[in-house]
């Protein structure tokens, strides 16, 4: 039963710090304490009014002494070195196994023993608002507490010893030295900050231990960004852009530590970073948002720079674009015919699965060797390029004319696609009718896949909307794959490696690695593609029982004209299925490429923090430009006049 009144609530909570002076009891004291409302902040709140009670209560008790020497033995225990050290740093080197930590902590107990400050912050799950609160709080709200809670010299020492070792540790990891090759691994600055904190918290008054740990620190930090600012030339991992994250979290603590044993910050100012530190101890989403954001920002880059050889800025290029995109178109019959042949096998669902991928795969990436294009894989690329542009506020017509290239270029490999699969698709079914007097689908698998098209009857829309998120997927696998790349050097690597020269030989060695630097982003970006539209779809439906099916433009086209001319002749085939066929390929396209680029232009604009006034400005002026011009998004450019 609760007590009546909060005065009495509150002599029963200090009443249990006498009887069990530990961290518990006064975790019952901070919880009572964050009981009161912070609106308003400040000197008017009810938090900052009870905590003045607090303070007058602890004065008006019979035993006032020996109640504020067991609150000041509890906040000086062992354990607030952990909790200046620790609180709000990650205590992993690695984002996943941080991660996996914290998500373990959630769901499953730990036992702590009650004495441990560390563990008390943590169990009270403080928020960003309490940290607001503590920094509002007035010099008479603080002064009663400022000798009671303050930490002792030693502790704020020996934890400023604990962070410096923490920091030379993750310093001098071998990663972060190899980057700053050729520089010697002793010349490293981390290796001497051990020894530069020891001689400054030995002395804190003595001018040259200062002098010397400030001009560490300052070197430690100019390594950071040396690490960061070669990171964004050559490539980006995940755990070194966490561990530069955690040294300049470290590098930061430090600093406030040390500023307080040189008497520049009084103790109580730490206080706050503490609380929103212990806040974001607990969050998962907040300690991977910056290191996904740089690593998101990173494969976008590589992603854009594909996405820049889908451009139709001329004539010359929508011309080159459609025959690229018609060899595409013809590679895509093949595709689809060998879709069916695989669907008609008696196989394990996992060797379907297994062998609608293998047949998309390789089809896409024959045409990454034959320089083919497939219109639907174009807008992620094109969308992270122009995302790209959107950080120049002042080339406004710039960002149009180059959504303009974009479409027009979306406009020329589709129908390129399109309009060459459909012709070799029918000359397919010519071939079969022609050589075995057969068509290459049986009746049912071909009224079957004319009905499983039809846009209103269907599900064909949301399938392709779907297909759309996997063409994206798949152009962030490609730009992953660009950074890991680059970030390990794979080309020169290979070409330098001295057991594959000797196999295959100096001079192949070196084309191989040119193969590598030209190809391996789109294999693997195709490999993707080709596992999504192939496996997936067979192990949702076969596996978890859920009906799951893509609707891909060009093989979609290339099913259409295999479905129809197998039907031809026969009295199963109509003219209208056809027709809402056809209408559906128009659909299918719409939803594939506007998701894709939707998409792939999202997750650009997110990673570079663009304004939603960047936004609001674009859409003003393409739709402007494209009230004036239709035709300069959706057709060829039309030739410079003479002289121009």
């Amino acid at each position: 039963m609760q007590d009546a009144t909060p005065a009495s609530t509150l002599a029963r909570l200090l009443e249990r710090v006498l009887s069990e002076p530990n961290a518990r009891s006064v975790e019952e004291v901070l919880r009572w304490l964050r009981e009161a409302p912070l609106d308003p902040t400040g000197p008017a709140s009810a938090r900052t009014t009870r905590l003045a009670e607090v303070a007058a209560a602890i004065d008006a008790h019979p035993r006032a002494d020996r109640l504020r020497a067991k609150l000041g033995e509890i906040w000086r225990h062992p354990s607030a070195v952990r909790l200046l050290a620790e609180t709000g740093l990650p205590g992993r080197g690695t984002l996943v196994s941080e991660v996996i930590d914290r998500l373990v902590d959630r769901v499953v107990p730990r036992l702590h023993p009650d004495d441990d400050l560390f563990v008390m912050f943590s169990h009270l799950a403080l928020t960003e608002s309490d940290a607001r609160w503590v920094e509002t709080l007035s010099d008479e709200a603080v002064a009663p507490w400022r000798d009671l809670l303050a930490p002792t010299p030693g502790q704020v020492a020996d934890a400023a010893r604990l962070v410096a070792c923490r920091a030379a540790a993750a310093g001098i990891t071998r990663e972060l030295l190899e980057l700053e090759h050729p520089r010697p691994d002793g010349e490293s600055p981390f290796l001497g900050l051990p020894g530069a904190v020891e001689r400054m918290v030995t002395d804190p008054a003595g001018t040259d231990a200062l002098e010397r740990y400030r001009e560490t620190v300052a070197r430690c930090r100019v390594a950071i960004r040396t690490a960061d600012r070669l990171l964004e030339q050559r490539g980006v991992s995940t755990d070194l852009l966490y561990r530069l994250e955690l040294l300049d979290s470290l590098l930061t603590r430090l600093d406030g530590l040390t500023r307080v044993l040189t008497d520049e910050v009084a103790p109580g100012a730490v206080a706050a970073e503490l609380v929103r530190g212990s806040s974001r101890q607990r969050g998962i989403r907040s300690l991977a948002r910056h290191t996904a954001k740089r690593l998101a920002l990173k494969v976008t880059e590589h992603t854009a720079e594909t996405g820049e050889h889908y451009l139709v800025r001329d004539r010359a290029e929508w011309e080159m674009t459609s025959r690229s995109a018609a060899g595409g178109g013809v590679l895509t019959a093949g595709t689809a015919l060998l879709k069916y042949l695989i669907a008609a096998l008696p196989l394990a669902p996992v060797l379907h699965g297994v062998a609608a991928a293998l047949n998309y795969s390789a089809s896409f990436i024959a045409m990454q060797f034959a320089h083919f294009t497939l219109a639907s894989k174009q807008p992620a690329m094109t969308g992270a390029a122009l995302a790209a542009t959107l950080d120049d506020r002042e080339h406004l017509e710039e960002q149009v004319e180059l959504v303009a290239g974009i479409t027009r270029s979306q406009m020329a490999a589709t129908l390129g696609n399109v309009l060459a699969t459909i012709p070799a698709a029918a000359l397919v079914v010519a071939l079969f009718r022609l050589l075995g007097g057969e068509t290459p689908l049986p009746a049912d698998t071909a009224i079957h896949s004319l009905h499983a098209v039809h846009p209103f009857l269907s599900l064909t829309v949301p399938y392709a909307m779907l297909t759309g998120g996997f063409l994206w997927l798949a152009s962030l696998a490609a730009g992953w794959a660009a950074n890991w790349s680059a970030f390990r050097g794979l080309p020169e690597a290979l070409a330098r490696h001295r057991r594959v020269r000797s196999v295959v030989g100096a001079d192949r060695a070196r084309r191989l690695g040119n193969l590598v630097e030209r190809h391996f982003s789109g294999i693997v970006g195709y490999l993707a593609l080709g596992i999504l539209l192939g496996f997936v779809p067979v192990a949702f439906d076969r596996f978890l029982g859920i009906p799951l099916e893509v609707r891909h433009v060009t093989l979609q086209a290339a099913s259409l004209t295999l479905a129809a001319g197998s039907l031809y002749g026969t009295e199963a085939f109509h003219w209208g299925e056809v027709a809402w066929g056809g209408l559906a390929i128009v659909l299918i396209a719409a939803a594939n490429l506007g998701v894709s680029f939707f998409l792939a232009l999202r997750t650009a604009a997110r990673a570079r923090d663009l304004a939603p006034s960047d936004w609001r400005r674009l859409t003003a002026a393409l739709r402007a430009a494209f009230r004036k011009d239709p035709r300069r998004f959706l057709w060829r450019p039309r030739r410079p006049a003479a002289g121009a």
